[in-house]
């Protein structure tokens, strides 16, 4: 019976802490509706892709992106124009560079150009 119950509690232990592709990705939307990219994209980079079938490379990208919309709409409180632009254009590099063919990236990444094509000696940083 000592045994029996050993076996059974080792099973609930490898059930309960599985990442299942379905709780990773939802963890990720979760911490993307809270703005917490920087726990999201940590969270991933210290994801075992043997761990989970979730498309590691796919949420990493998504959190990317929504991070580079955050930075340009709203950005942390009490940052410059520049910085948050220039903050959105590497996390859309960053998408870029997982994804090349990510056209939400790119038409950002036009945007916030001509936005600085506007300002005479303006330049991202």
């Amino acid at each position: 019976m000592r045994y029996l119950s050993l076996f059974v509690m080792a099973l609930l232990f490898i059930s309960c802490s599985s990442n299942t592709p379905e709780d990773v990705s939802k963890r990720v939307d979760q911490l993307i509706a809270n703005d917490q990219y920087s726990q999201a994209l940590t969270m991933l980079e210290d994801l075992n892709p043997n761990d989970t079938d979730a498309d590691i490379s796919l949420l990493r990208e998504k959190t990317h992106l929504n991070y580079g919309m955050y930075m340009m709409v709203r950005g942390p409180e009490n940052s410059t124009m520049r910085d948050r632009m220039t903050s959105a254009l590497e996390q859309f590099i960053a998408t870029l560079n997982i994804n090349p063919k990510n056209q939400q990236a790119r038409s950002q990444i036009k945007k916030i150009m001509g936005i600085y094509n506007t300002m005479p000696d303006k330049s991202p940083g």
